[in-house]
């Protein structure tokens, strides 16, 4: 009886831990699995987005400059060199990104982009619990062209103001700020908005 006793403790402690575990892998972002590199920001931060009047609390603010690792854990910098900027901040787990993706690469496949712009997928909110994880074969699965750096800390995505997914950032050659928007944007919108950044 006490043998017993003994062997269902133990089956209890196991089966404890074994929960205990998968609640902290599932509910924790990790770096298993991900690409790999120091993350620098550099500058101010910006203010939280602000839904329909950010417009008139951010145009013109310089962005902050950034490093991150690529997709091979290469460290790129997001820097002047004469090209606007349009940073979309993607979450794996998030079903309206998942909705914005295809519509972006579509837009990219038939159009292209504007000459003088960048598009660039900045994965962050990384949760290995949830689905389309890891992020990097998501994007690679839905034929992402573009470049794609990896917030594996949630630091970009905070220092540029996020609140919500997607979230575009539009910058000026000068990295400064032109418009943010979050949620999914219709693909006519997002050529326009990729066209004034090259006109600018």
């Amino acid at each position: 009886m006490n043998k017993n006793f003994i062997i269902a403790g133990v089956v209890v402690l196991v089966l404890g831990l074994a929960i205990a575990i998968g609640v902290t892998l599932s509910s924790e972002p990790v770096a298993a699995g991900l690409p790999e590199g120091e993350i620098t920001i550099s500058g101010e931060p910006l203010p939280e987005f602000a839904g329909q009047n950010d417009l008139d609390i951010v145009a013109g603010l310089p962005a902050p400059t950034f490093s991150a690792p690529n997709e091979n854990s290469e460290i790129i910098s997001l820097e002047k060199n004469g090209n606007a900027k349009a940073l979309l901040f993607l979450a794996h787990w998030c079903g309206y990104c998942q909705k914005e993706l295809p519509i972006v690469q579509n837009l990219i496949n038939t159009v292209g982009v504007p000459n003088g712009v960048e598009v660039i997928a900045v994965a962050t909110a990384i949760d290995r619990g949830r689905e389309n994880y890891p992020p990097q074969k998501w994007l690679a699965d839905e034929g992402w062209s573009e470049l794609q750096l990896y917030d594996l800390e949630r630091e970009i995505g905070a220092a540029y103001g996020l609140n919500a997914f997607p979230y575009w950032v539009f910058l000026d050659k000068d990295l400064n700020v032109v418009a943010r928007q979050t949620g999914n944007i219709p693909e006519n919108i997002v050529l326009a908005q990729l066209v004034q950044l090259a006109n600018q």
